[in-house]
């Protein structure tokens, strides 16, 4: 199992670097996880994409039925808002979601943002993807 962040998720509905080596690693694990908020997040990547020509309204369509399709267990991250607290000093609230439900389950992180991933570090396994791997 892993838990996938919006940046990693974006990336291989939406076709971009690096998103085939993303999608290469999820496929190879086959069970991932993410907080609720996923949903929202992944919306709102494809909505700017798509609003700044980055992504043509119907591309972005398919982006959001692959999404869709992708077999992901969601958590709620009630259980989690105390960890989320706690960490406040190094991450975001969403940022922290991922971490958090992360080190709950015992699992990696992967993400696409260097900036998450640095932050995360000795709190999960973060597996960082970027464009120049």
């Amino acid at each position: 199992m892993l838990v996938v962040d919006a940046s990693a998720v974006v990336d291989v509905v939406a076709e971009m670097p690096p998103g085939e080596d993303v999608r290469e690693r999820l496929d190879n694990d086959g069970e991932l996880a993410a907080p609720h908020l996923i949903d929202l997040e992944v919306l709102q990547a494809l909505r700017r994409f798509a609003r700044s020509g980055d992504l043509s309204p119907d591309r972005a369509q398919i982006a959001i039925e692959d999404f869709e399709d992708l077999s992901l267990t969601r958590y709620p991250h009630v259980a989690l808002l105390d960890r989320i607290w706690a960490l406040r000093d190094r991450l975001s609230a969403y940022d922290a979601a991922y971490v958090a439900l992360a080190e709950a389950i015992g699992v990696p992180l992967v993400t696409c943002d260097a900036k998450l991933a640095s932050a995360a570090a000795g709190i999960a396994a973060v597996e960082l993807f970027s464009p120049i791997d």
